[in-house]
């Protein structure tokens, strides 16, 4: 006779088999947590996204508070290759006439001409100093006197280079005609501030008062009656001009200061007056309204998708039905129908062209925007950022602002919502690591009871062998 019982052959029970079925039965609650867990994770990373358009809506609000939008300013000419400018925040806005009479230049001198490449024949000191020159008077400013040395073997461009390296307050270059050299010498910068005058001296240190001996060819400096050295191309000059009549200079070709806000670029001297209009920035006012209206589109949209639910597929959007979410998306809305502060001639966003569409979202007629930014925007500034201190007197942008940052703020109802979820999927995470080392205990004892019943089931049946073998032989022996 024969012990059977399924599962047994020559190498017992499958004892892995028995056991993964039971602990597979037992796991179908951490199967149910895991699920949850993983929906409720969704639910926070869809939060996520709530809290994102919140924030994108509450930047693009706020860059509608900030005074620059409103106080941009844009500057044209009506002779542009005359006259540019360029304006800051606040410039003050008006057609303003500008007449060029003299553009600033810098001091340019030339000495007499030498055989080009030949060297330069004496010793000397060259002393550079920058200041004003009045007639042959010239008053060094505030800066120190600067000497060069000059050498016999010198070049005029070995000479033009000791000057360049020496921070003087002025340039110098070699210009070759007709088979002479000629040194020329730039001062740095523009205005009659910034002339300069050279004075020689040989290499004894003694002063060289001729424009025609050693070092002296190289000079440009007052005897008190007359100048020598070498010949004046250029004086130094300061720009000048007349803004609405009124005479303005300045030591280089920008004026500034003439109009609050304004500068004023040179370019060429006028034989006209040109008009310089500063006018409100619209382009700048217009794109940040637009900006403002597609963030606030854009999470409108948001939210709708997320609480939505398809009858066509009988699919619920993750927020379906989640009253929290529902109530920021009529809150929005109604924020951004409702009448513009009293502050403000525009009693809505419609009344400026922003209008709301069927699905929530707001529509923008540029034409009618256009107007208001035009025509009266210190009361569409007015409708968008006033600080009257409560949601009802706040202009609509400021009301936006201060609804997204309270939503997404600590204790606020994104926040909220978000911490309870997280709060709940650590408990489930808990539940979920409990419940596995549970099921690894059972596992254990499963192992350990069914390995044992295989053994004894081994042992059993080789205890049925023998006793088989002991009854055959019986049998014969009966025989």
């Amino acid at each position: 006779m024969t012990i059977s019982s399924p599962g047994i052959g020559s190498n017992g029970l499958d004892v892995n088999s028995i056991v993964t079925k039971l602990v597979a039965v037992e796991s179908q609650p951490v199967t149910l947590l895991q699920q949850k867990g993983t929906k409720i994770q969704s639910t926070i990373s869809t939060w996520g996204s709530v809290k994102s358009q919140l924030s994108a809506i509450q930047d693009a609000a706020s860059a509608l508070l900030d005074k620059a939008t409103w106080a941009s300013r844009t500057v044209s000419s009506s002779n542009s290759s005359a006259v540019t400018g360029s304006v800051t925040t606040g410039a003050l806005a008006g057609n303003y006439s500008v007449s060029v009479t003299q553009l600033a230049q810098s001091q340019t001198t030339l000495s007499s001409g030498i055989t080009s490449g030949s060297t330069f024949g004496s010793d000397g000191r060259l002393d550079i100093q920058v200041g004003t020159w009045s007639g042959n008077t010239f008053t060094q400013g505030s800066g120190s006197t600067v000497s060069v040395a000059v050498n016999a073997t010198d070049t005029l461009s070995d000479i033009a280079t000791r000057i360049n390296g020496s921070n003087s307050g002025v340039s110098a270059s070699v210009v070759t005609s007709g088979g002479q050299d000629k040194l020329v010498v730039r001062g740095a910068n523009t205005g009659e501030s910034n002339g300069f005058q050279i004075q020689a001296f040989d290499s004894g240190g003694t002063a060289i008062t001729d424009g025609s001996t050693g070092t002296g060819k190289l000079a440009y400096a007052s005897t008190g009656s007359a100048i020598v050295g070498m010949g004046l191309s250029q004086a130094a000059k300061n720009s000048a001009a007349t803004v609405d009549g009124v005479a303005v200079s300045s030591a280089n070709n920008q004026i500034t200061g003439a109009v609050t806000g304004l500068t004023l670029n040179l370019q060429q001297v006028t034989t006209s007056p040109v008009t310089m209009s500063v006018t409100a920035d619209t382009t700048t006012t217009t794109n940040k309204v637009n900006a403002f209206v597609t963030a606030y589109n854009q999470a409108i949209a948001t939210m709708r998708n997320l609480t939505k639910y398809d009858p066509g597929t009988k699919t619920a959007s993750p927020l379906q039905g989640d009253s929290t979410a529902i109530g920021l998306q009529n809150a929005l809305r109604q924020l951004v129908v409702g009448n513009g502060p009293a502050s403000s001639s525009y009693s809505s966003l419609s009344a400026v062209g922003i209008s709301m569409q069927q699905d929530g979202t707001l529509s923008v007629t540029s034409s009618k925007l256009s107007t208001a930014i035009t025509t009266n925007p210190s009361n569409l500034e007015s409708l968008f950022d006033a600080n009257g201190g409560s949601s009802a007197t706040n202009g609509i942008a400021r009301r936006i602002r201060d609804f997204a940052m309270a939503a997404n703020n600590v204790g606020g109802t994104v926040s909220n919502r978000t911490s309870a979820l997280q709060t709940s999927l650590t408990r489930n995470n808990t539940d979920v690591t409990k419940m596995q080392d549970r099921i690894a205990v059972i596992q254990a004892r499963l192992y350990k009871q069914y390995n044992s019943l295989d053994t004894n089931l081994t042992s059993l049946n080789s205890l049925s062998s023998l006793v088989n073998q002991q009854i055959t032989t019986w049998n014969k022996s009966s025989a």
